[in-house]
Formats: structure tokens, sequence, C-alpha cells
């Protein structure tokens, strides 16, 4: 994913000093007839989200959906008074990413959006990372791997569209219950024609055991066949929502692409597309914005985590189509935010929109508030086990405290295991540090949001010291943890040299077959070389499950040193290991 170049901070102040509203016309979509009265025209508002990850709660009481309900209260309110209408679109990874959305799989940003009124959602990569649909709180099917997405799907009062996400078995585009490749509604007495598509390298980014199956069209030529398809059943407008995007640094000149992405993925499916056939474009996946016109075709994309929302206003002449068009710049609900896409405290409230005060919508609140009670209940359930010191992420840069209690929890999981690889210092997938205190199922969830389950892998002693050795030079980013072995690191040579003995300082023969458990995601990405290992993926428990139930069966008290000591890294001199 490209690295955003300005920071939220700034694009927010840009927004606010600006007055948000830069304009830029385009080509008639069809030739307007010439004795058409102006009145006949009609404004269609378009608003855009994306990139949500299930952060659908104000941070230090601003932003949120409910905010966003506010602006589109008085955006409303003007189109109703000109006559004209508001189409609103997301453009997906929704749904992943906030403990609130996660433990409803989904169903609680669903009840949000359908009480915002949202009219399409297009499908991302990780909409796919709840798996099954968890039979614990339902009927839900274990063998299943959409099963989640597809429960939210039929949840939804919008469709969710994905028309080059292709069933393998058919060929064709997914056909589940309200998921389809492209939409038609009224908005205004136009008739608005939407394409949802996502990213065509989508799927290398979300869990592999769920998308089995699954593969990804090329974007253009989807495109371009659903919107002529569109365009025959007499859309006035047609719009694509692409889970699929660019990224921009200023935007004050929807013409001037200098500070873009000149080659992003949203811009190429724009200058691959024919002329006139695609009215518009609302992105989304690199958590960037875009505000600008490529081949013709205006552009929006907002930021991330429910911290802005994009707009474009089209002009529309029914039966002629798009007269013309103008860009606004990203609209921030809150004042500032931080690096997460928080909305940071203490700041000001927002400005009038639309000429009037925004007021957060009480109704979307409402909506979720069913959901939102039994997150808090969960939350608060203590394990246990009271840590007498925080269990941190990092030590030395080299292993973790928190990354081994994953990983002896990891080994714990799967009884026929021999040695677990888990996640490491300064890696990603742990979220923040374990606070000292009794230990409640929120702070866990805290550490480990994502949906990553224990799987088994097949390795001999020298397939997994191969392993090991790649991690090594990816060292920068942390060492991977690991639990029933210690890794010894000779860095004299031209490559890392890796062996590996038992918590006894009995060796492990390089020929000896041992079962490793380890996340899927570790599993799926790390560096196997000529290894083709057997892998076990079904009916395997989420890593933040196994760690509560190795947790909870300790019980007692716990120190963070007491995960670190012996190292099981034995400590190394040599930079040059680290080269990643």
């Amino acid at each position: 994913m490209p690295v955003l170049r300005v920071s939220m901070v700034s694009w927010l102040a840009l927004v606010a000093m600006s007055g948000l509203l830069v304009g830029a016309a385009r080509a008639v979509q069809r030739p307007a007839s010439t004795d058409s009265a102006t009145t006949d025209r009609v404004m269609l508002s378009i608003v855009g989200t994306t990139d949500l990850h299930g952060r659908a709660f104000p941070s230090n009481g601003l932003g949120g959906v409910a905010q966003l309900g506010g602006y589109l209260r008085n955006l409303r309110a003007a189109r109703a008074a000109d006559g004209g209408g508001v189409l609103l679109l997301d453009a997906g990874d929704t749904f992943q990413g906030g403990i609130e959305s996660n433990l409803s799989e989904g169903g609680l940003v669903v009840d949000a959006y359908n009480s915002l009124g949202y009219d399409a959602l297009a499908i991302g990569n990780h909409e796919f990372e709840y798996g099954a649909l968890d039979t614990a709180s339902s009927d839900g099917d274990p063998s299943d791997m959409r099963g989640a997405l597809k429960m939210a799907a039929a949840r939804a009062r919008f469709p969710f569209l994905a028309a080059n996400l292709i069933d393998e078995t058919t060929g064709n585009p997914v056909a589940w219950p309200n998921v389809r490749p492209s939409t038609m509604i009224d908005a205004a007495g136009l008739r608005v024609g939407i394409v949802g598509v996502m990213t065509y390298g989508g799927l290398r980014n979300t869990l592999a055991a769920n998308i089995q199956g699954l593969a990804t069209a090329a974007l253009a030529p989807t495109v371009e066949a659903e919107a002529r398809q569109l365009r025959q059943r007499g859309a006035d407008v047609v719009v694509v929502l692409a889970h699929a995007g660019g990224w921009c640094e200023r935007f004050d000149d929807p013409a001037d692409l200098s500070s873009c992405g000149d080659d992003a993925e949203i811009f190429r499916l724009a200058r691959q597309l024919p002329p006139r056939l695609v009215d518009a474009i609302v992105a989304g996946h690199t958590h960037a914005a875009v505000a600008h016109v490529v081949a013709g075709i205006p552009i929006i994309q907002a930021y991330s985590r429910g911290a802005a929302f994009a707009r474009l206003d089209l002009t529309v002449e029914p039966g002629a189509g798009v007269v013309s068009s103008r860009v606004f710049a990203p609209q921030g609900l809150c004042a500032a935010v931080d690096r997460d896409g928080a909305c940071q405290a203490g700041g000001a409230p927002p400005a009038p929109y639309e000429s009037a005060p925004v007021e957060p919508d009480a109704s979307v609140v409402a909506a979720m508030e069913p959901e939102l009670e039994r997150v808090r209940r969960w939350r608060e359930a203590p394990l246990g086990i009271t840590l007498e010191t925080p269990v941190t992420r990092t030590r030395d840069g080299l292993e973790s405290p928190l990354g081994n209690l994953f990983a002896d929890a990891i080994l714990a999981a799967v009884p026929e295991a021999d040695v677990a690889i888990g996640m490491g210092a300064r890696r990603g997938g742990l979220r923040t540090d374990l606070p000292a205190g009794a230990l409640t199922r929120g702070s866990l969830y805290d550490v480990f949001a994502f949906d990553n389950r224990v799987v088994t892998l097949v390795l001999t002693g020298a397939q997994l010291r191969q392993v090991l050795a790649a991690q090594v030079v990816r060292g920068r980013r942390g060492l991977p943890s690991v639990s029933g072995l210690r890794v010894r690191v000779n860095c004299q040579g031209e490559s890392p040299e890796v062996e590996i003995v038992r918590p006894s300082g009995d060796p492990i023969d390089p020929a000896e077959s041992l079962v490793v458990a380890t996340t899927d995601f570790f599993a799926a990405r790390a560096s196997f070389g000529a290894v083709a290992p057997q892998t076990a993926w079904a009916s395997s428990p989420l890593v933040r499950d196994a760690a509560a139930g190795w947790l909870t069966a300790r019980g007692g008290r716990l120190r963070g040193a007491d995960l670190a000591n012996p190292p099981r890294w034995e400590p190394f001199d040599g930079d040059a290991c680290l080269a990643g």
C-alpha cells in the first residue's frame, strides 16, 4: 500500500483554511439538447466514504458515523431544497478493525449504515477476514468461510457490489444474497447505475483460508462491460465504486496531478475506460485522498477510519447526461486527527456545513446501541489473571515478552505441536502493550484485533531453520517470537546461520519432522523458499481466543520478565544480519 505523503493534521488544516471547494468542469456525457431549459437540470451530490475499518464510534467525543450523519442531514436538506438528490456510497474495507464491529462480525456497522441511508458498498479485501459466521451467537455454518460476509450483506438494506470478484467454479461474478456486480437506483428522478469492483491484487492481502475458490478479474474490461449494460438499461449517470485507489497531497486544482501518484491503480482505470462511458469514480483502499479529474472522469476518495468523507456534485440533464461536475476537497469530521485516524481531544466543534450547524445524528447511535451494550459487557469480562508489570512488545529489538506470550498460547492451543512461531517485536500484529493489573478480554483484544487463526505446518528441522534464517534477514521489524525452542544465530558469514535447539539445549535433528503451530498470516507470508509445507486451516481457533484460554487456565499473577527470561533468541551481534 502506498505511503501517505501528507499528515492527517496538515490536510485537515488545509481543508479548514481553503473553504473545501474546488470546481472542475468536464465533458458532457451525452450532447445536451440546445433547447432544454436549465431548470430541467438536477444536482446530484455523491458522498463517498471508505476504509472505515470498524471505527464507527467517536474518539474523544468527536467524529464517527453519527457525526457523518449530521453532515448528511445538512446536505440532503440542501439538495431537497433545489430538487436534487444525494448518493451515499462506501468503497469497502468497512467492518474489520474496531472491536465493536468485530464482535458483531460487521453487524453493528451495517446497522449504522442502514440508518445513514447508504445506497451501495463495494466489497474490499478485508471484508473476508471474519471467515465463517460465529456459531456461538448464530446458526452459522462453520464450513462456509464467507459466512460472516454473507450475513453482513443479507443484513444490509443496500447492495454489496463486486463485479470483478469471480467464483472460480462458475467463472462468473459471485452471486450471494444481496451481492451483485452492479445496481441501478433512482435519485431525484435520475437513473443512476453503480458498478462495484475491488483492487486486482486485493485477495493477496486477506486471510487465505477465506478466499479459496475466488479470483479477481481485471478492472478496466469488467467496468467497461458492466457500464455498457447499465447504459443500455437507461442509466442517466454511471458511477464506479472501487475498492482501489490513489493518493494526492494537494486539492486546490482538480486538474493538477503533480502531487498525485500518477501510476495509481484508480488513475490507470480511468485512463483505460472509453470516453464518456463513466461519469464518476468513488475510490478507496489506499487510506489516502483524491479529489481530481483524470481522463475526463472526476475521482473522489476520502481518508480512512471515519476521519473524513469525499464529495462530488454532478449537474445532470435527464435524458442527456452529465453537464458539469464539481469536486470538493476531503471534508474532515473533526478538526485534527492523530496518526491512527482518531479525533484529537480538545478539537474545535465542526463549522457549519451547507449553511447549517452540524449536529451528530442520534438515530445512528441508537441503531448501534444494542450491539454496543453487548460489547461493553464483553470487554469488561475478567480473565482471572493479574499482570504485576506491563507485558511489552519489545526488548532490545530482538524478541518481545508480549510476542512470547502469544507464541506460548499458540503452542498450548495445539496439543500435537512441537514448537510455535508467533508475532515478533515491532510487528504490526501486536497493536499495543498489555497494561499492568487485572487482565480483561478487552485489554487482550486491543493487543490483537485481527481475526488471525492458529494453524499448523509440518516442517523438517532443516526447513524450520531455513524459515527462521529468512526472518533474521528481515529482522529490522523484530524477530518472530518462538515457543518450544531456542534459536542461536551466527552472523559471521555472508548470510546468517541459524541453529535451533530445544529449551533443554538438546539439538533438533535436521531430518526430524516437526508440527509447527503459527498464525495463518505468518503461514501465508513467511519465506519458505522451496519448502511447500502441509498446512491445516480448518476449525482453528482465533489467536486472541487461544491466548485468553491459556491465560485463564494459567491464572494467578504474571510478570513481563517471566516471558523473556531466559531469552528464546540467544543474544547475537551483527547488524549485518538485520538488513531488512
